[in-house]
């Protein structure tokens, strides 16, 4: 079977491998000269720069590990135990908040255990906002998790649903944080990315490079117009294929192909945040994450690159950072230096590089499940076009489950 996979990012690397593997012949379509989707990495003057945000590894899936691993050996990996710290009135906390009370203020500290306690009480909540103070408790909630939360979706939280949240926040158990506080250990427990892999060289483009090896990819490719005719996909009114994966975000389908006008309207009703990152020299740390609260700062997080490789940056005794600032596109220059975007102590005062990225978040509002239920009945009945990838089916989700769901693709697509 003749098929084309639109996009070379994570999840279009990896199904058009597998079904390469299960003998079909595949054509990956980029747009961008380089392979990677949003898991790309470049190198400024010798500095290491994820600029779509850092993208690390980890999984509970075994099948996904396995894969990755023999495909990238591990011993190229870095293995690293997250060091996430809260910026929090000029301390450093460690994250997560509700294992960490400990070090807290003792005023502070006894109303954050007092409201988790009596967290939970009656019905949850079916909005962000409202949930994150049923569950954590107010306190906890008007400290760090509305304002961060606020900061990082730049969208109204009591418009957001909560089920996107499995997986991806963190949720210890009321007797995890309990123990944390009385033994004063704000140790992760099991917690998601509490462990994490990053490639030692070549950043995570070297794990993008490894899965397309031996793929037929076109890159720096404009796709204008997605046909059907009789029973074959025709892409640019030229190359035929017989099925299509797209990884493609949903907003830009509307414009290279005919949806029905319901459709159409469904996917002009789906919410994304945009990214722009900024690459800066700093003191050397062993933080791999910073998340930053406060309203009286611009960027929310700042990401070490120099924590996830000792081959991140020409000058050993120097730290990397690339900080995160969401919305529109962000002008960077050297006039943002004496603005307030990061506290003056984290260093930026050196801008090395920087990107803007116009889809990096899916935003799950509330009319979010509506519209993609709708969109993904609609192309389950169209032949031949699968949609994949956290933008092809505006699902917010990691690498690992980007894999995954391009292994269940590839198996129900079948062999040759």
């Amino acid at each position: 079977m003749r098929i084309a996979v639109l996009g070379a990012g994570v999840s279009g690397l990896s199904v058009a491998r597998l079904l390469r593997e299960k003998g079909h012949s595949v054509v990956v379509y980029e747009k961008n000269p380089t392979v990677g989707g949003l898991a790309r990495t470049r190198f400024t003057d010798g500095y290491l720069y994820d600029p779509h945000g850092g993208h690390i590894f980890n999984s509970k899936h075994k099948e996904v590990v396995d894969w990755v691993f023999s495909i990238l050996p591990k011993e190229k990996w870095q293995f690293t135990v997250r060091n996430a710290k809260i910026y929090l009135n000029g301390r450093y906390i460690s994250y997560p908040f509700e294992l960490s009370l400990c070090e807290l203020d003792p005023d502070l500290a006894v109303d954050c255990v007092h409201d988790y306690i009596l967290a939970q009480d009656g019905a949850e909540p079916d909005n962000f906002r409202d949930w994150l103070i049923w569950n954590f408790g107010e306190s906890i909630a008007k400290t760090y998790m509305i304002p961060y939360n606020q900061k990082i979706w730049n969208y109204p939280l009591e418009d957001m649903e909560t089920k996107w949240m499995q997986g991806k926040m963190p949720l210890p158990s009321k007797k995890e944080m309990i123990r944390s506080m009385l033994l004063k250990d704000p140790s992760e427990r099991k917690m998601p990315h509490s462990t994490f892999y990053y490639p030692l060289e070549g950043g995570i483009q070297s794990l993008m490079d490894a899965i397309a090896e031996g793929t037929n990819i076109k890159t720096s490719y404009k796709i204008d117009k997605i046909e059907k005719s009789g029973d074959s996909w025709v892409i640019n009114g030229q190359d035929k294929y017989d099925r299509i994966v797209s990884t493609i975000p949903l907003p830009v389908l509307p414009s290279i192909m005919d949806l029905p006008g319901k459709i159409t309207e469904q996917i002009s009703n789906l919410k994304y945040n945009s990214l722009t990152t900024v690459l800066f020299d700093c003191d050397k740390t062993d933080i791999t994450w910073l998340y930053i609260p406060s309203h009286d700062y611009r960027s929310h997080r700042i990401g070490y690159q120099s924590a996830l490789t000792p081959y991140s940056t020409p000058d050993k005794d120097r730290g990397l950072g690339a900080l995160e600032i969401i919305g529109k596109r962000f002008e960077v220059d050297d006039r943002m230096l004496g603005e307030n975007i990061l506290p003056e102590e984290l260093g930026f005062r050196r801008i090395l590089d920087s990107e803007f990225t116009e889809y990096a978040y899916v935003i799950h509002d509330k009319a979010y499940r509506s519209s993609t239920d709708q969109i993904k009945a609609y192309f389950a009945e169209v032949p031949g076009f699968d949609l994949l990838g956290r933008w092809g089916t505006w699902n917010y989700k990691n690498m690992d489950l980007c894999i995954l769901d391009a292994m269940k693709t590839a198996e129900e697509i079948g062999e040759a």
